[in-house]
């Protein structure tokens, strides 16, 4: 479910107030590039992929189910989005630098060391286990939440969460 100010910024833009969607996507803009980052591992294309994101759930706007977070409608089309590209570019793309964090202080060496591990050993997974696990863990989604973003079953979330966890404890074991 959505807050009021949020359905009132939907029916703005329903209505050709391109200020209400710009709020929206001002809202949004960074969870969805580091969603598209955490699979597509190329500052650049997620960019692009975010934008595209944006720009399609506008002409989109008038099929969105307000039964949805608006977040979990976009990280939907910007899952779908991601994997069309992988498919699109199927040689492995290079690892770019980490995920910036957003914390105030800037994190210690060894923390950062430990969190590069992870990310390399995130994007060594197959992109639908880097989706459930950047909608799950690093976006903080719950199961029902990702599976509707990923357009599957719960179940089918719950086991590639399952088999990815296993994949990433035997590659940092």
């Amino acid at each position: 479910m959505q807050n009021n100010n949020e359905a009132e910024l939907i029916a703005r833009s329903l209505d050709g107030d391109a200020r209400a969607y710009a709020e929206l996507v001002d809202r949004y803009k960074n969870a969805v590039y580091y969603h598209c980052f955490a699979i597509v591992r190329d500052e650049d294309a997620a960019e692009d992929i975010a934008q595209e994101t944006f720009i399609n759930a506008y002409y989109k706007l008038k099929q969105y189910n307000s039964n949805f977070r608006l977040a979990t409608w976009l990280f939907r089309i910007s899952t779908n989005k991601c994997l069309t590209y992988l498919k699109r570019h199927s040689k492995e793309v290079a690892l770019e630098a980490e995920i910036q964090t957003v914390a105030s202080r800037e994190p210690s060496p060894h923390h950062r060391a430990l969190d590069s591990e992870l990310h390399a050993a995130v994007h060594a997974l197959r992109p639908t286990y880097r989706a459930v696990i950047s909608l799950y863990y690093w976006q903080g989604l719950d199961y029902a939440a990702t599976a509707a973003a990923m357009e599957a079953p719960i179940n089918s979330v719950r086991v590639w969460l399952k088999r990815a966890k296993e994949e990433l404890r035997k590659e940092l074991s």
